[in-house]
C-alpha cells in the first residue's frame, strides 16, 4: 500500500495556516529535515508575541547568533566567562546555530520597550540572579545590534532612536543595516527621551536617519513620534535641551518625500515646522488615505496644504491645539472626499470642528466630536447626508439644550459616552429627541456619582421614553434582573424590532434572570457583548 504523499506546496499552505500557532509548530519542527526548514522562518517572523516562560529560552538562541564582538561586549558586562553552557571563551569553537535564526524576523515591534527587554531580563534572572540592573539595561542594546545586524525581511520596524546613543552602537554600521531594510512597509521612529540626552551623539541619529531616506522607501505606514515638550521643572532644568533639532526635522520630511506609496501617515508633538511636514505630504498625494496628529500645534500653519491630498479618508486630530477659524476656510476648496473625521481632546474653539465639518461634511461615513455645540449638531445634521456613524465624548459641562437638536441627525448608528453628572436630565432629554434615523445606539456612562442603581434608573429611562425603532441596543451595564423586564418591555413596545442587546459580560444568573433572558431570546434578539459588537460593527459599517 503506497502511503499518501503531501506535495512541498500543501506542507507549505499547512505550516502557513499554524504561523500564530507556536506550540504546534514546535511540533512540526521534530517531522522531517524539509518540515524543520519550512517551520523555522514562520516561528521567528515575530519570536517576542505571546510571551510566556518558555519564549526566555529565546535569549540563549540569539545569544548563539551573536558575532564575536557582541561577545566580547557581553563577556565584558556580566564579567563571566560562560553563562547556561555557553562558553564565551571558545564561542567559535563550540557553538554554531543550526540557522541564522534573526534574519527571518519581519515584526520587530516596539523594540524599545517592555516586551523584548523582559524575555531578556527574565532569562538572565534565571541564571544569574544577583545581576544588578543597571548591568540588564546595558545588554540590551547588544542583542538589538545583533537582531538588526542580521535581519534580512523586516516587514515592521517600530524603534526608538535612543537606543542608538549606546556605546554598543558607536561603530554599528548604518549603511548595512538599513539597507536590509528593502522589505519593510510600516515603519515607527520614537524620539521620546530616555533622560541621557545631554551625551546624545546626534551625529548617529543623523546617520541612522539619512540611511533610512536612502534605502527604505516602500513604506506604506509611517509614525513619528518626537519628543514632547513640556516647562521645565526648575531654573536649570535642561532636560529639554536637545527637543528635536531642524536638521532632524528636515531628515524626516525626506523620508516622507521619498516613499513610493505611502498609505498611513502619524505624527505626535510636531511643534515647529509642521508646514514643512505638510509639504512633504503632498509628495505622498497619490497614495495617502490616512493622516493623524497627536499634540501637535498649527499656530501659523496654512491648511491649504491638505486640499493636494486628493486621496485621503481619515482624517484624525487627537489633543491638538493652534487652529484658528481663519484658518479653516481655505479647507472650502478641498478636492478630497474624507469617510472619516475624528476631534478629540483637542485646544480650540469648538466651532473650529464645526467649520471643518461644514467644509468636509458631504463625503463624511464617520465622525467622533466631543462636548458638542449647537453649531457642531446643526451643521453635523445640515452637511453630513452620508454619515453612518456618529461617536459623540460628552463631558459633564454640556448644555443640554443642544440634545434637543439630535432629533434632526441623519445618521444610522449613534454611539454616546458621557461624563455628564446631571444624568435624570440627560437620558430623559436624549430619549424624547433621539432622531428616528437612529437604528444602532450605543450608551457607554462614566458618571463618578453613578451607582449600579442609578446606571440601572436612568438606562430604563431611556428604554420607556425613546423610539421604538432600534435594531441594535448596546449598554455599558451588567444587566439584572429588573432590567430584563424593561428589555421585554421595550421589545413588545417596539413590534419586535429589536435583534441584537449588547450588554456587559453577566454574572452568573439565576433562574428568574435565565427564564427571562431566554424569553428575549424567544423574540429573536441575539445578545452579544458589549465591546465585541462595537468593534465588529466598526468594521462592517467601513
Amino acid at each position: 500500500m503506497t502511503l499518501p504523499y503531501l506535495t512541498d506546496d500543501c506542507i507549505y499552505y499547512i505550516l502557513q495556516y499554524l504561523q500564530n500557532d507556536h506550540s504546534t509548530l514546535f511540533k512540526c519542527l521534530l517531522v522531517n529535515r524539509f518540515w524543520c526548514k519550512s517551520t523555522i522562518p514562520l516561528l521567528y517572523a515575530n519570536p517576542f508575541a505571546n510571551t510566556t516562560e518558555k519564549n526566555y529560552l529565546i535569549t540563549s538562541t540569539l545569544i548563539l547568533c551573536f558575532n564575536k564582538a557582541e561577545i566580547i561586549q557581553l563577556k565584558n558586562q556580566l564579567g563571566l566567562s560562560q553563562i547556561n553552557n555557553i562558553n564565551f571563551d571558545n564561542f567559535d569553537k563550540e557553538h554554531k546555530p543550526l540557522f541564522e535564526y534573526p534574519k527571518y524576523l519581519k515584526y520587530l515591534k516596539n523594540c524599545n520597550n517592555f516586551i523584548i527587554n523582559f524575555v531578556i531580563s527574565k532569562w538572565f534572572a534565571k541564571y544569574i540572579p544577583n545581576l544588578p540592573i543597571f548591568c540588564v539595561d546595558n545588554i540590551f542594546p547588544i542583542f538589538l545590534q545583533s537582531i538588526l545586524r542580521q535581519s534580512r525581511n523586516i516587514e515592521q520596524l517600530d524603534i526608538s532612536l535612543n537606543l542608538f546613543y549606546e556605546e554598543s552602537f558607536k561603530n554599528f554600521n548604518f549603511q548595512n543595516f538599513t539597507s536590509n531594510l528593502t522589505k519593510l512597509n510600516s515603519l515607527s521612529l520614537n524620539f521620546h527621551s530616555s533622560g541621557t540626552d545631554n551625551t546624545v551623539n546626534k551625529e548617529i541619529e543623523q546617520e541612522f536617519l539619512r540611511n533610512i531616506a536612502n534605502f527604505c522607501t516602500n513604506a506604506s505606514k509611517l509614525i513619528i513620534e518626537l519628543p514632547e515638550i513640556r516647562r521645565p521643572l526648575y531654573q536649570h532644568d535642561t532636560s529639554n535641551d536637545l527637543i528635536i533639532t531642524t536638521t532632524t526635522l528636515e531628515k524626516l520630511c525626506t523620508i516622507i518625500q521619498v516613499q513610493n506609496k505611502l498609505k498611513m501617515f502619524k505624527i505626535w508633538d510636531c511643534h515647529f515646522l509642521l508646514n514643512n511636514i505638510l509639504l512633504s505630504l503632498e509628495f505622498q498625494k497619490h497614495s495617502l488615505v490616512h493622516v493623524e496628529f497627536i499634540a501637535c500645534d498649527f499656530s501659523n500653519v496654512s491648511l491649504k496644504r491638505f486640499n493636494y491630498l486628493y486621496n485621503l479618508e481619515y482624517l484624525k486630530f487627537i489633543s491638538c491645539k493652534g487652529i484658528l477659524l481663519n484658518q479653516c476656510e481655505s479647507l472650502n476648496f478641498s478636492s478630497f472626499k474624507l469617510k472619516e473625521l475624528s476631534f478629540k481632546h483637542n485646544y480650540w474653539n469648538v466651532d473650529v470642528a464645526s467649520l471643518m465639518i461644514k467644509y468636509l461634511g458631504a463625503s463624511l461615513q464617520r465622525l467622533l466630536v466631543e462636548t458638542p455645540s449647537s453649531s457642531l449638531i446643526k451643521n453635523i445634521s445640515i452637511y453630513c447626508p452620508n454619515l453612518i456613524f456618529l461617536e459623540i465624548i460628552i463631558d459633564s459641562h454640556i448644555d443640554l439644550s443642544v440634545i434637543q437638536l439630535f432629533k434632526n441627525l441623519r445618521t444610522r448608528i449613534l454611539s454616546i459616552s458621557t461624563l455628564c453628572d446631571d444624568t435624570d436630565k440627560f437620558f430623559i432629554n436624549l430619549a424624547n429627541n433621539i432622531s428616528i434615523n437612529i437604528d444602532k445606539i450605543f450608551i457607554n456612562s462614566y458618571s463618578r456619582n453613578s451607582s449600579r442603581l442609578l446606571k440601572y434608573k436612568k438606562y430604563k429611562e431611556f428604554l420607556e421614553n425613546c423610539h421604538n425603532r432600534f435594531e441594535m441596543i448596546n449598554l455599558k451595564y451588567i444587566i439584572e434582573l429588573e432590567f430584563f423586564k424593561i428589555v421585554l418591555n421595550y421589545i413588545e413596545r417596539s413590534n419586535n424590532s429589536l435583534k441584537v442587546l449588547g450588554m456587559m459580560k453577566c454574572k452568573k444568573l439565576n433562574d428568574e434572570e435565565l427564564k427571562l433572558l431566554n424569553l428575549i431570546k424567544a423574540k429573536g434578539v441575539e445578545i452579544v457583548n458589549y465591546s465585541t459588537i462595537y468593534h465588529d460593527l466598526c468594521k462592517f459599517a467601513f
